[in-house]
């Protein structure tokens, strides 16, 4: 029966998306010169490096013939002996190289080592073993909001509309697929109904221009106390795989599957090439012989039961045939049609079957693996809300940046304005901090901002605005805050700086802050910010260590 891996399992292993066994050194050479990543192929008894592709030279910035007196080549080659002596075919860790950090992927494949190669930017960058994960499925992958919106999608669907993800978020399934039966939509079923659904869609997708034919297995994702917030989708193109049930005189002639021809008796009168390795028979020993004759008596019962049927019934037939082979278990959708001699009479069949296997498994285990599946839901969501972190938050301190608070600031003068209510900004400023970097290092000198960060954290209020607002300097935006309220947490943060950093790198060590209060003479967020600032140097040229409020 035919062997076809079918890409719809969220579950396939992520080495089988690296490269198949047993492969010789030059396919292995070619698939690394192929690869979408940094890639390398090395002998691991020698460590010698057989091939690297052009992506894995942009990331190291070196040559080919560079890379094998790299720190990172010699420290990768250590590493994987050590994992290889403990028995190790697969596996993936981190590398640190001076301030990057490098997802490794590895696999021993015979006498060579496969590495893939990923460079992290930051200490706080989210994993992105994730995403990888999801682009390498072979099935498209999305998630969709409540009102149908993209909120993620993987690399395939991209490219199937011809979008980046970042113009691709946010918009609907409108803009590329043509329209849908209301009653057909499974997106709306899912939602409407809060249920999981797998099933065939035919969707005409514009920038093709064509009908696709898609198998897809889609879940509610719920958020707060059950609640549905969107829905979760994995599609698989089965186009062709359609167009085969309907064109089975294309199929024998083009498509690699198990075909073959019985008699009415069971016996082959026909086997390609593909039957013939199955069975590991010539055709010569396959013919006259009924799949009871070549296999068990179990296993070739149950591949003439559809013949059975067709014989019955006198019409083509179809469906899932098994095969047990020790303790594992094959599937195979067979579809056998009726031959007829010259006087209309059945006088045998011919039949098609292909390799489900992996779609079999993937429908049976999907109520058993259903935790694991909202697991994986909630890290998409998760990572969702990480990139926006990422994109508002300091790596260093966890505070917002000076992006966040340039947002920010201009909606809490918004609302002063309409509320009349007060607003203070506070500008701090560690002094001599150059010096800390100089005596001490630049690690000891990140040290002391991530304790200035939860000195702020601690005195603040949880309505005020903490941001980092650029090497040594701080904001502090605090709503509805007077001038006395404002001089009195700046100057509890004062006092415990100079206590707990005086402590910790015992020598003394103070702070500098200026206050301004909000007045529309400012006009803006960059006038307020200045009189901070004039503020702050103001307490800076009067001797540093003090607070100083702007007038």
């Amino acid at each position: 029966m035919a062997k076809l891996y079918l890409s719809d399992s969220l579950f396939t292993s992520w080495s089988s998306c690296l490269l198949m066994q047993n492969q010789p050194v030059h396919k292995l050479t070619q698939l690394i010169k192929l690869s979408s990543q940094p890639a390398l192929l090395v002998e691991i008894t020698s460590d010698k490096l057989i091939a690297s592709n052009d992506h894995c030279v942009d990331l190291l910035g070196l040559k080919s013939d560079a890379i094998i007196t790299s720190e990172l080549y010699i420290r990768l080659m250590k590493k994987a002996h050590q994992l290889s002596n403990a028995g190790l075919h697969f596996f993936n860790y981190e590398i640190y190289i001076d301030d990057k950090i490098f997802l490794v992927i590895a696999e021993i494949q015979e006498a060579y080592l496969v590495i893939y190669l990923q460079e992290k930017f930051n200490y706080n960058m989210p994993s992105s073993n994730l995403i990888s994960i999801l682009d390498s499925l072979g099935a498209y992958v999305y998630c969709k909001d409540t009102n149908y919106r993209y909120t993620y999608a993987n690399k395939m669907v991209t490219d199937l509309f011809g979008k980046d993800f970042k113009s691709l978020a946010g918009t609907t399934d409108d803009n590329y697929l043509g329209p849908k039966n209301i009653k057909e939509d499974i997106d709306r079923l899912v939602i409407d109904n809060n249920k999981s659904i797998e099933k065939e869609e035919n969707l005409f997708v514009k920038k093709l221009n064509e009908v696709r034919t898609f198998l897809s297995v889609k879940k509610p994702l719920h958020g707060k106390n059950n609640k549905v917030v969107g829905l979760f989708g994995i599609s698989t193109d089965i186009s062709e795989y359609k167009a085969t049930e309907q064109k089975l005189n294309t199929i024998l002639d083009n498509v690699a599957a198990y075909i073959y021809i019985r008699d009415i008796n069971h016996c082959f009168n026909y086997a390609n090439k593909m039957t013939q390795s199955l069975f590991q028979l010539s055709m010569e020993e396959i013919e006259g012989k009924t799949p009871t004759d070549i296999l068990d008596k179990v296993n070739g019962e149950e591949f003439q039961r559809l013949d059975l049927d067709l014989l019955r019934t006198k019409k083509t037939v179809e469906g899932v045939e098994t095969f047990i082979d020790g303790d594992d278990t094959y599937y195979f959708w067979t579809v056998k049609a009726p031959l007829y001699d010259e006087e209309g009479n059945i006088n045998g069949l011919i039949g098609m079957s292909t390799d489900i296997t992996e779609k079999i498994k993937l429908e049976k285990s999907l109520e058993k693996t259903n935790k694991e599946l909202k697991n994986k839901i909630n890290e998409i969501t998760q990572l969702q809300e990480s990139l926006w972190e990422q994109a508002t938050q300091d790596p260093l301190t966890q505070l917002f940046n000076r992006r966040y608070f340039n947002e920010i600031s201009k909606k809490e003068i918004q609302k002063s304005k309409r509320s009349n209510k007060s607003l203070a900004l506070l500008l701090l400023d560690a002094d001599y901090f150059k010096k800390i970097n100089d005596n001490f290092g630049h690690d000891i000198g990140d040290q002391v901002l991530i304790k200035l960060a939860k000195i702020m954290i601690g005195e603040c209020r949880r309505t005020d605005v903490i941001c980092r607002f650029g090497g040594e300097e701080f904001v502090i935006l605090m709503p509805e805050a007077n001038a006395e309220i404002a001089l009195e947490r700046a100057e509890e943060i004062r006092l415990r700086y100079q206590k707990e950093i005086t402590e910790f790198l015992k020598t003394k060590t103070t702070l500098s802050i200026g206050v301004a209060m909000w007045n529309k003479d400012f006009k803006n967020i960059e006038g307020f910010t200045k009189a901070a600032d004039q503020a702050m140097y103001q307490a800076k040229e009067s001797g540093r260590n003090q607070v100083i409020i702007y007038k």
